[in-house]
């Protein structure tokens, strides 16, 4: 691959190497084999694991993480209104997360890459419950959401598939969706990149939704809420959480698959143009629940 200022993925490239320092060392660009590791020099090993792990630090500073629309769910109780419209656009964004794992695994399998393919298939089981489909994350997300809507507010129920046709999702969110989409499908290291943003942010958008419905509990008693309602993120993030390994465990994949420039461009392209287009969809949120 020719990387070129005419190229998105290489101007994205070309404005972040500016401000890393070292050089980059060309091998092949083709998925990691034999289990996801590398037979580079070592010199050239370590120059890349430095260039990958500088990348990931920059991405730990996007703004997505200090977004609006995440301030307003920490200082805002909801009302009707704005609870309504966070859980369509919410159900919607995140109703793509296990597709976008179990797509994963299947393109790890037919790169023969074993060690993604092994770490993304505990993620995938995790998501689903472990064999038990009660303890789906999707499940529990749309029971603990519909609980909280009807006791706290006297919503109707909305299911997690549903909410791509309530008049409630903004366009941004859709946009989202078919970017993300489109990103997971552009080639592997490219996906690669997708997944691990993705699985960054999960964890601080977990904790600001979580401390939202702690905010905003008027009427369900503590013992009910933390059971029903709270438990869909307390699997997810804090001591019992799974979302720190599930980071941890992407960021090992980016690792196993970065042999050269090329694949190091890749995987910075998709995880920012993710991180940008997820902070585009807070942004349009905070708008719309700020001030209508």
């Amino acid at each position: 691959m020719v990387i070129t200022p005419t190229d998105d993925v290489g101007k994205a490239f070309i404005q972040w190497t500016v401000r890393q320092s070292g050089n980059f060392i060309g091998h092949d660009s083709k998925p990691a084999c034999n289990g996801g590791r590398s037979k580079m020099g070592t010199s050239a090993g370590i120059a890349l694991h430095d260039q990958v792990t500088s990348l990931m630090d920059e991405l730990e500073r996007h703004d997505v993480y200090k977004n609006d629309y995440f301030k307003f769910l920490e200082n805002s109780p909801w009302n009707s209104r704005t609870y309504d419209f966070h859980r369509a656009n919410f159900f919607h964004r995140t109703e793509g997360t296990v597709k976008g794992i179990a797509h994963v695994c299947a393109q790890a399998a037919a790169s023969d890459d074993r060690d993604t393919l092994v770490l993304f298939s505990y993620i995938l089981n995790e998501e689903t419950g472990n064999g038990e489909a009660a303890h789906c994350h999707e499940v529990l997300m749309e029971n603990a959401h519909n609980l909280y809507g009807q006791v706290e507010f006297g919503l109707p129920p909305l299911l997690v598939r549903e909410a791509r046709n309530s008049n409630l999702v903004i366009p941004e969110t859709f946009a989202y969706r078919e970017r993300t989409l489109e990103l997971l499908g552009a080639g592997y290291h490219r996906m690669l990149g997708v997944a691990m943003a993705l699985e960054s942010h999960a964890d601080k958008m977990l904790q600001v939704c979580r401390t939202a419905f702690r905010n905003s509990n008027n009427k369900l008693p503590e013992s009910e809420f933390v059971d029903n309602v709270e438990v869909y993120f307390n699997v997810h993030v804090g001591q019992e959480g799974v979302e720190e390994r599930h980071a941890a465990d992407a960021k090992k994949c980016v690792l196993n698959n970065c042999h050269t420039d090329a694949d190091v461009a890749e995987i910075a392209y998709g995880a920012t143009e993710t991180l940008n287009i997820q902070l585009e969809m807070w942004n349009a949120m905070y708008k719309a629940a700020s001030t209508s």
